[in-house]
């Protein structure tokens, strides 16, 4: 949706969007009953000390949808709103979430990225890219709810975008970064617009001649299956999980499957798994901004092993051993960042996944500079 101009005016001339963006927020929630938060570097700030009436934030919400919007939120039974407004003189793009709470209405904001920014921009791991690359098979890229999962994938598909001549298909819920065609083919659907749900629009784009598809969120049974079938058949399928290590995105994926199922479903995983990528933001040491810390695992004989004997929690040690084959676990990654002085060492404690793991990682002197209440 694009706002209209009036409606863009009146929100600039309130000042508290602006005034977030300026200071960096990832995300703005505006609740009846509460004051205009801000994240900020992962921080909620508040943005001005009196709460919003919930006349207010109705008149916000009216701003910012349009007649059907308004209709499908106010009706008998209706439903939460999960779209995106562009706002036309600013240029900039929001995902907004629309829902009721018990004080009245809310709206959560997401600042969708103004550029794709590139694998060294974000200090992502360039051999990761590299599966963007591959003929076939499936990339997995996982974290959690701001993790910045669609940043990496949109700097993946806009480095084949200008590198390589490919037919990529995007299925997303909703579209958060637009592309330009550069010497690629990109057609982006939308979940609830352009297609009614992620399996449908998977079934539908292998009938379409696609060498890339990209899925927003595995979210269910029947796209993790049609995720497995688009990526048996030929086409490389990039898709997104909320998991926080290599172990747990495996057991994850499995999970979708009923147990009758779930054997076939691991031999299928084995042989089209290419990669996983588990990233985090941490705090810099600054204390301004965060920085990217990302577990990575990379499909070999051993790791295809592994998986097919349902021995994943071995994948851990495998990757503390596979550094030359470009592997990684979370803890060295967090490591790697206090060690290049981008975040301090307990903030890479306090985020690993292992904890014993990366405190034997460290010599005696530095161990006692960590606080461990675990």
């Amino acid at each position: 949706m694009i706002l209209d101009r009036e409606a863009e005016r009146v929100l600039m001339e309130w000042g508290v969007v602006h005034n977030a963006l300026v200071q960096g927020a990832s995300d703005l929630h505006f609740s009846a009953g509460s004051p205009p938060i801000a994240r900020i570097h992962g921080e909620l700030v508040r943005m001005e000390p009196d709460p919003i009436t919930p006349e207010e934030i109705n008149k916000l919400i009216d701003l910012l949808t349009d007649r059907y919007l308004k209709s499908v939120f106010y009706e008998a039974g209706g439903r939460d709103l999960d779209y995106t407004v562009e706002f036309p003189t600013m240029r900039r793009r929001f995902r907004l979430n629309v829902f009721k709470q018990y004080h009245g209405s809310s709206i959560s904001m997401r600042v969708l990225a103004h550029r794709i920014q590139t694998f060294d921009e974000l200090g992502l791991p360039r051999n990761f890219e590299s599966l963007a690359f591959e003929k076939n098979g499936l990339v997995l890229v996982t974290g959690a709810t701001g993790s910045g999962k669609s940043t990496t994938m949109a700097a993946m598909i806009e480095t084949v975008n200008r590198k390589s001549q490919r037919h990529i298909i995007t299925v997303e819920d909703p579209i958060e970064v637009l592309f330009e065609n550069k010497r690629s083919m990109i057609e982006q659907r939308e979940v609830g617009t352009h297609v009614e749900d992620f399996h449908i629009a998977l079934r539908g784009a292998l009938r379409q001649d696609p060498d890339i598809i990209f899925v927003g969120e595995i979210r269910d049974p029947e796209t993790a299956a049609m995720t497995l079938r688009a990526a048996q058949v030929g086409a490389l399928v990039l898709a997104t999980l909320h998991t926080r290590s290599a172990i747990e995105t495996v057991s994850r994926f499995l999970s979708f499957f009923d147990d009758n199922l779930r054997l076939s479903a691991r031999y299928q995983l084995t042989d089209v798994i290419r990669g996983i990528m588990c990233q985090r933001l941490v705090p810099r040491r600054s204390g301004t901004g965060r920085v990217a810390a990302a577990e990575v695992l990379i499909s070999n004989s051993a790791v295809k092993h592994i998986i097919r004997e349902d021995r994943t929690h071995l994948l851990h040690s495998l990757m503390e051993i596979a550094a030359s084959s470009g592997m990684t676990t979370m803890e060295e990654s967090l490591l790697n960042r206090y060690h290049e002085g981008h975040i301090d060492l307990q903030t890479a404690f306090d985020n690993c996944n292992d904890k014993q793991a990366f405190i034997s990682a460290l010599p005696p002197e530095l161990q006692k500079e960590v606080q461990m209440d675990w």
